[in-house]
């Protein structure tokens, strides 16, 4: 989950996780978990959340429901998260940080699943429009 910026750099990681590791994933945006997605956590859901400084308290208390309601949670910030950067950077430019962390997530995922993260199925490296 993502708000403002955030949210594309939560669409590119369900893009990769999808990818590399046959998982479905969806990605949202903070406020948008409690008009439906909710619905679907299980004992088996994780649930990434990308937090903001600015919306921090109100993004915080979503990840804390999805938690209660059975979810494994990672959440990466600057600071005071299960990841934290304390890179000093302003928060807009931060989007690189976090990257890296969730294609790492999928690298790994995927390698636990024994699938080749390097030839997603069904994919090529070039798209070609014919």
């Amino acid at each position: 989950m993502g708000s403002g910026f955030r949210y594309g750099l939560a669409c590119e990681a369900n893009l990769k996780m999808k990818e590399m590791t046959l998982t479905h994933t969806e990605p949202f945006h903070f406020l948008e978990f409690r008009h439906g997605p909710k619905s679907m956590i299980t004992q088996t859901t994780a649930v990434v959340g990308l937090l903001s400084d600015t919306s921090r308290l109100h993004e915080q208390r979503v990840l804390d429901e999805a938690e209660g309601l059975g979810a494994r949670v990672l959440s990466l910030a600057e600071n005071d998260a299960t990841v934290n950067f304390h890179s000093g950077l302003a928060e807009i430019l931060r989007g690189v940080l976090y990257l890296p962390v969730l294609q790492a997530m999928a690298y790994y995922r995927s390698l636990a699943k024994g699938l080749n993260p390097d030839r997603p199925v069904n994919l090529t490296a070039v798209v070609r429009l014919d």
